[in-house]
């Protein structure tokens, strides 16, 4: 079962920034680690000395190890060193956006039937874009599949806020403009673009197929002029 606890530590005065940023770190450090499902610092607006950490994990025991994880536990000795009040609040997780409830089942669609919004949009010259996460009525994946015919680029380059990317090459060749550098990309590429890094995709004289994944996240993209 799902466990989840907010902790409350109150630094001692003026060291809430340092506090801050040991915390960043060990949520860094607990990202690979098994069972963490969330794990956010947070401050109060009022008080840069008080310090909250949300948490959620996939069972009592996966929290309890995490304690000698690399990277966390040699932190704790200077997070308790910064502290001088700590107050913790445990909880069941139940569900809600950023944590849905696990189920069973599975969706399959063709890739080609879903509507190309590319086209719908004026865009048809350039290629086609189909965003397939309300067909697979996926919950937390983004999937589209984006194709620029020869020589064309896509119209406008973007960025997301929080969302990070994979673009995988299926067909043809092009480049990748990636905040400003040029990278060349072929057929069984992967590239993986950070959330806020610029990108915008230009087909080679055989066109480019590309298939895009990244967490879901309305809204979360940004276009760039």
């Amino acid at each position: 079962m799902a466990v989840g606890r907010y902790a409350k530590a109150v630094a001692k005065p003026g060291k809430g920034e340092e506090l801050s940023r040991i915390l960043i770190d060990v949520a860094r450090a607990l990202e690979d680690v098994p069972g963490c499902e969330l794990y956010v610092i947070n401050r109060a607006v009022d008080d840069p000395d008080t310090v909250w950490v949300t948490e959620i994990w996939g069972s009592q025991d996966e929290l309890d190890a995490s304690l000698q994880a690399e990277g966390a536990r040699e932190r704790i000795g200077a997070v308790r060193d910064l502290v001088e009040g700590f107050e913790r609040i445990d909880v069941e997780p139940l569900g809600g956006v950023g944590y849905p409830v696990p189920e069973a089942g599975w969706t399959r669609v063709a890739l080609g039937d879903v509507e190309d919004m590319a086209a719908k949009h004026g865009f048809g010259e350039m290629g086609e874009a189909r965003f397939a996460h309300g067909d697979l009525e996926t919950r937390q994946t983004g999937l589209s599949l984006q194709r620029l015919r020869p020589g064309r680029r896509q119209m406008f380059a973007h960025h997301h806020q929080r969302a990070e990317e994979v673009y995988v090459i299926l067909e043809g060749s092009g480049t990748a403009t990636i905040d400003g550098e040029q990278v060349p990309v072929s057929a069984r590429d992967a590239i993986r673009v950070a959330p806020t890094s610029s990108r915008v995709f230009e087909a080679g004289p055989d066109g480019l197929e590309l298939l895009v994944v990244g967490p879901r996240a309305p809204g979360d993209a940004v276009p760039e002029q």
